[in-house]
């Protein structure tokens, strides 16, 4: 057998079942809002800030958080920190951290096997929000059977010291793609070493179906001199059939840290990954040879058999620099990064033949930002940055007209954002970000070397720019009452702006619709309203609005052009909408109830409504679960011994299907495919079993089990997601 037992799964889902989970989540609100009703008459009568330390944190005064605290909470953004985020498990990348919070829906196949773009973000897909490294974003031209825009596997919590997730479109540091917001991973902060001995960290896991996650890091210097290296192998059999993986990482830093805190760095990464990707496995299908070791999966899910042997491989290298530097001028800060991937898709068609084809990635950016403080209560950020990205094909067989390295976006901006105390209660942050961006639609077949679209150039040249305005206000509520201290009301008001910036937008499925499009526009809303509860007990809850104008969706199935008249070939292969509101609710709590219980709730709500009515809209916005909560306990049940309980809950997530009624009317009716909703938990008892011991120090070993109750259900339509695995881990530092 493989693993432990599989059974066989199909699409889980019974009205009765669903029933069961929606009422036990109005039990679970009801008992937080009691919770919360009793911890806020408590702060009310309490008046004072009881013991610890008070700091300003944003504009808010809130309690000092101890040693071992894993989050913490502004008006503006959430803070994962690194080292001190404790879970069930063990993370390969930085979305095994950040899918714990609502606000991220993971879109994996399956959780054993790390790809790319598995995660959304506020209901956005990785081509409206950021991910960035020490603020500069990650970038590339993707696409090619998936969206490709950034690989988080290559990205392990080791090399990360905090994550800060910023939700919305509110900052003008960041590019105006981001309009579900922004997660910025920071790397550990160079620091200066007294003695030539580095801190080493080892740790080791094993889990069902053979999946191994081990890494050791070390970090040290000489005083002003300080490097940092890691390598990380992981391996896993895979849950579904035909989804083994070996992903091996590389890590290393060097650099010099001036006294006055500047310093300046240069690092480099290299990873090859080896995956598989998942094949049919149906009793129905007589091709795929069933195999009763592997849950169900269609053909109409997978598109492969196992004879055709499928995979990912890849090989991804980067180099960077950073550079922070003090003056007179105020703070200097400049990163930029080289990086090239590959992705192999390698697989053999149906009739035997070679089908395989390879892209290559490249591309570079930096960024130069000055922080400069004018006078208490007044600072200004300015900066620029830029990138260029390219893409091209490796071998491709039976393809007779690819290209080799073209460049396909070429985008800068400047931007300025100033932060003002206008009282010692009220704080305005106004952002300006201008962005240019220039696009290359490829207007050749890849295959035959025809052109696409009649009477056009092969390369057809887009270019867009843009002024885009933000603004995000703070108001400290503390001085209207006593028991109004350590809380805050803040508006995000900002522009939406994006132009087509991928190959899925450029070129999806090789055609170029990229020539006609439109970039999106429209204005992002955001009512924050945060407070501390009582001791370090945090509460805030984010209501959002926003209105889309030209939203990019897919419009395969609606098409009348495809490819359409001469010199109008694909001109509603993809389509710009002409409305989209997106409504959104998120709500989260965490802190101590008492010292060795730590606690966190988080909950969001989104909704996606097509205004327009386009059919395309209505497809394109669906398959959104409109309901998560995310809660979890971390409990010193003895000095040495925690107890770790982490909990999920999705609601159903609706696929709409469009169908003509009657064929070639242009009428379209539409039904709808449930994943259904699902409630997992994931536990863990972790044993330090000393803090120091002759050179040693924090060994621990933790034995956990992930989806205990063995929910059935799916991440992603057609896969069903993996059942009950059990591990154990050991980590030591020296």
């Amino acid at each position: 057998m493989h693993g432990v037992d599989c059974p066989v799964l199909s699409r889980p889902a019974s009205p009765s079942k669903n029933s069961k989970s929606g009422e036990v989540l109005m039990r679970f609100f009801k008992i937080i809002l009691l919770v919360l009703a009793c911890l806020w008459a408590g702060s009310v009568s309490a008046g004072q800030n009881g013991t610890g330390e008070v700091y300003d944190l944003g504009t808010v005064q809130v309690m000092e958080k101890g040693d071992g605290e894993e989050m913490t909470l502004t008006p503006d953004m959430d803070v994962i920190r690194v080292d001190d985020y404790d879970k069930p498990g063990v993370p390969q990348n930085v979305v095994d951290l950040v899918k714990d919070l609502p606000i991220f829906d993971f879109r994996g196949a399956t959780d054993l096997v790390p790809d790319d773009d598995t995660i959304y973000m506020r209901g956005f897909q990785s081509k409206r929000f950021v991910t960035a490294m020490d603020g500069l974003t990650l970038r590339k031209s993707g696409g090619r059977k998936s969206s490709h825009i950034v690989d988080y596997a290559l990205l392990p919590t080791w090399m990360i010291e905090e994550i800060e997730v910023l939700p919305g479109p509110h900052s003008a540091l960041y590019p105006c793609k981001a309009i579900g917001g922004v997660l910025n991973l920071k790397t550990r902060t160079p620091k200066r070493y007294e003695t030539g001995k580095p801190d080493v960290n080892l740790s080791a896991s094993y889990r069902s179906y053979n999946t191994q996650n081990h890494h050791v890091d070390l970090h040290g210097g000489k005083e002003a001199f300080i490097y940092d290296a890691g390598v990380q192998k992981y391996h896993t059999d895979g849950y579904l059939r035909h989804n083994r993986a070996d992903i091996l990482t590389l890590y290393g830093r060097a650099g010099y840290v001036q006294e006055n805190g500047g310093y300046v760095t240069l690092a480099s990464s290299f990873t090859d990954a080896d995956r598989q990707i998942p094949v049919t496995n149906d009793p129905k299908d007589p091709k795929c040879g069933y195999d009763s070791d592997y849950p169900t999966v269609k053909y109409a899910d997978s598109r492969f058999y196992d004879s055709q042997g499928p995979t990912w491989d890849k090989i991804a290298k980067s180099f960077n620099t950073s550079v922070l530097q003090p003056s007179p001028w105020g703070t200097w800060i400049f990163a930029a990064m080289y990086s090239e991937e590959n992705r192999d898709r390698a697989y053999d068609e149906l009739d035997g033949t070679d089908g395989s084809w390879e892209t290559k990635w490249r591309q570079w950016s930096a960024k130069l930002t000055n922080e400069y403080e004018i006078s208490a209560g007044h600072e200004l950020t300015t900066g620029l940055e830029m990138a260029e990205l390219y893409d091209g094909y490796g071998d491709c067989a039976g393809w007779t007209n690819t290209y080799d390295d073209h460049l396909r976006v070429r985008t800068w901006a400047a931007f300025g954002q100033y932060d003002w105390d206008i009282t010692p209660y009220l704080n305005l942050r106004a952002g300006l970000r201008y962005e240019n961006l220039k696009a290359w639609v490829n207007n050749e077949s890849s295959s035959t070397g025809t052109r696409f679209i009649t009477g056009r150039e092969e390369w057809i040249t887009r270019h867009w720019d843009q002024f885009v305005p933000k603004s995000f206000l703070t108001w400290d509520m503390g001085h209207l009452a006593k028991w109004l201290r350590d809380t805050s009301l803040s508006a995000g008001v900002s522009r939406i702006w994006r132009a087509p910036d991928y190959h899925g937008d450029l070129n999806p499925q090789g055609r170029p619709a990229g020539a006609w499009l439109d970039p999106e526009h429209g204005m992002g809303y955001d009512l924050v309203f945060q407070r501390r509860l009582l001791k370090d007990i945090q509460f805030k809850t984010d209501f959002s609005f926003y209105e889309i104008k030209d939203f990019i969706a897919y419009n395969y199935g609606f098409s009348n052009k495809n490819p359409g008249p001469a010199g109008q070939e694909y001109k509603d292969k993809k389509l710009n909408l002409e409305k989209v509101w997106r409504k959104g609710v998120e709500v989260s709590l965490n802190g101590h109830l008492f010292d060795p219980l730590y606690f966190y709730v988080g909950y969001a709500y989104v909704d996606f409504d097509n205004r327009g009515g386009e059919p395309s809209g209505e497809q394109a916005l669906s398959n959104r679960a409109k309901h998560r909560v995310n809660a979890g306990v971390k409990y010193d049940v003895l000095e040495n011994t925690r107890l770790l309980v982490d909990y999920k809950y999705q609601d159903n997530q609706v696929v709409q299907n469009a169908h003509e009624d009657p064929p070639g009317s242009d009428n379209w009716s539409f039904t709808e495919t449930r994943i259904s909703a699902y409630n997992v938990v994931d536990v863990a008892v972790e044993q330090t079993l000393f803090k120091e011991y002759k050179g040693m120090r924090d060994a621990k070993i933790k034995l956990f089990a992930t989806n205990i109750f063995d929910e059935r259900y799916e991440n992603e339509d057609g896969y069903p997601a993996t059942d009950r695995t059990i591990g154990v881990a050991f980590s030591i530092g020296f």
